[in-house]
């Protein structure tokens, strides 16, 4: 009898929680020009509550079974060409929107929190929602600097941000595969009430379906003139249509794009050669060290980074603790690191010991088979020469925008990795001389170490 009660209670409760639960909507927002997107970004960024650590999973077996039940649809077989047309755009690509509808986004809760989710998922939003879902990189550049600049994106939330994008994305797709199902759902009961009106016609669920789906397929059937609600029709469709190839085109987009370089603290470690020369792997295993120093000091990541830039005993950093022994004629030997600021200290010291403490290989995955730009963890560098003429493209400088009318020449001193070039722009026929050499149909200088003088001729 307890053990029935008991069991009677708890079916009481889970009943009680599934009518109570709220109910997921689509979110909704307005395309926005480009001020008021940067003002927008600003103002979210500042309005969010200091992050939590972590929170709960992000509940996915919803928006699942909306994309597999339309994927799961045939247009062939409804006859309505606007219904195959948009199940001809999930076709296309079916495989790769199956595998990311069964993706596993628990990795989210591990990050931090703001106002119920993942904070690099709000990210996510503020870039895409005012952008009907089209993937901007300059967009996303906005977006993420606003986010640094009141509190440090963490490396765990910059190594799974291309996630975060993904479900926000996913999420979206789920709202509009909902709309096709409940579209060709809407479809049949027409068509059943068209050829049954005396059976269904007068009741109270007919009356609630009335719509421009609904009236479309009756009249049709009916033999009624359905031009009005053709039109109308095809109005949502074409909406469908749209936000559809916006979502699947910025999937492609958002696995092409570095978010890593919007790890803040790769501008400071940028300056040490052993992170330079570093490889990705070892770069993005490094920072994984330093956040999670940071997290243990309880310090912002960038301030740990700045502190560990400030270190100023890289010339006398303590012996090593190291056991050796001969075997053969080599040597096998095990050292001991303390995890503490020493540790990447030690690393950012010289590149070989960058590569024994942080050096290894990993396999990423992505539902994009040919991503061709990778995780760098090297900051971003921009391009803001361009306002005087010259394109600065890592180590190679060329010549931009041309000269004013009212200017006959310019003269610059670039300052680019700690060494000083003098850059000389003039009218005359296009050549380029780099050190009193001339350089003809050479459309860009490589920079180094060593100072050159440059001068640009164009007309």
């Amino acid at each position: 009898m307890e053990y029935a009660l008991a069991g009677a209670v708890t079916a009481l409760f889970v009943v009680i929680y599934i009518l109570s639960r709220p109910k997921e909507r689509e979110r909704f927002s307005e395309a926005e020009d480009e001020e008021t997107f940067k003002a927008h970004a600003k103002s979210v960024a500042r309005s969010l509550p200091a992050p939590s650590d972590g929170g709960s999973p992000p509940d996915t077996a919803a928006t699942k079974r909306r994309v597999l039940r339309a994927l799961s649809l045939s247009g062939e077989k409804s006859g309505d060409p606007e219904a195959a047309r948009l199940l001809n755009i999930l076709k296309d690509r079916e495989t790769e929107l199956k595998t990311l509808a069964k993706r596993d986004f628990s990795v989210l809760q591990t990050l931090p929190y703001v106002e119920g989710e993942a904070r690099c998922v709000a990210v996510a939003r503020t870039v895409l929602e005012p952008s009907r879902y089209i993937f901007c990189a300059e967009r996303a550049e906005i977006v993420l600097d606003a986010f640094n600049a009141v509190r440090t994106l963490t490396f765990a939330e910059t190594e799974q941000m291309r996630t975060a994008f993904e479900f926000v994305l996913l999420e979206k797709l789920s709202f509009l595969c909902a709309r096709i199902t409940t579209t060709d759902k809407l479809r049949r009961a027409s068509l059943r009430v068209a050829r049954h009106p005396r059976l269904l016609g007068g009741k109270k669920r007919c009356r609630i379906l009335r719509g421009t789906v609904f009236s479309l397929f009756c009249a049709g059937e009916l033999g009624y003139d359905t031009a009005t609600f053709r039109k109308r029709y095809r109005t949502v469709t074409d909406e469908t249509a749209f936000y559809l190839n916006n979502v699947i085109d910025s999937l492609d987009n958002v696995a092409l794009f570095d978010f890593s370089a919007f790890y803040e603290p790769c501008g400071l470690l940028a300056r040490f050669d052993a992170y330079a020369s570093a490889p990705a792997q070892t770069r993005a295993a490094f920072a994984k060290k330093l956040g999670e120093l940071s997290t243990r000091e309880n310090l912002d990541e960038y301030a740990y980074a700045v502190r560990l830039a400030s270190f100023g005993d890289y010339g006398r950093l303590p012996p090593l603790k190291a056991l050796r022994a001969h075997v053969g004629g080599g040597s096998i030997v095990i050292m001991h690191f303390d995890d503490d600021l020493i540790m990447p200290a030690r690393a950012l010291s010289s590149p070989e010991m960058m590569e024994i403490l942080f050096g290894h290989r990993e396999k990423s995955g992505s539902i994009i088979k040919n991503a061709k730009i990778k995780s760098s963890f090297m900051p971003k560098i921009r391009n803001d020469l361009a306002a005087c003429g010259l394109v600065l493209n890592g180590d190679r400088l060329s010549l931009g925008a041309p000269l004013p009318k009212e200017t006959e020449s310019a003269d610059f001193v670039l300052v680019h990795r700690g060494v000083k070039h003098n850059v000389h722009i003039e009218r005359g026929e296009e050549c380029v001389f780099v050190n009193g050499t001339k350089m003809t149909g050479v459309p860009s200088v490589t920079l180094g170490e060593r100072p050159l003088d440059i001068r640009f001729f164009t007309k």
